[in-house]
């Protein structure tokens, strides 16, 4: 992934979206467009792929499984709000957003 500096403010999101994102105060952590997070071991979520970040999201609720789940109990109690469609719309408007990461065509790998 190549890193490029993402817009400071979000795209638009839907009703639905933006009230799920206010919901879990995403931005309080994962910063301006969801790609300056506060601190740098925390991801930059805006413009991942869709599907990985619902598998994340849906990971933070399964407990006593280390193969499955994730275990930061702040993104657990958060994740946990969300039922799976809700984590869908989620994770589709996030991956909307133009955020620093972009995947980077590797030649030896054509």
């Amino acid at each position: 992934h190549a890193d490029k500096t993402a817009p400071e403010a979000p795209k638009s999101a839907s009703t639905t979206a933006a009230a799920l994102v206010a919901k879990g105060a995403c931005a309080s952590c994962h910063g301006a467009n969801f790609s300056k997070p506060i601190d740098p071991s925390y991801p930059k979520i805006g413009g991942q792929h869709a599907d990985y970040l619902f598998f994340a999201l849906k990971a933070y609720t399964v407990e006593g499984n280390h193969v499955i789940g994730r275990s930061n109990a702040i993104m657990a109690g958060i994740a946990k709000q969300y039922t799976p469609a809700e984590m869908r719309e989620i994770a589709k408007y996030l991956a909307s957003v133009e955020g620093e990461l972009k995947i980077v065509s590797q030649p030896r790998f054509k």
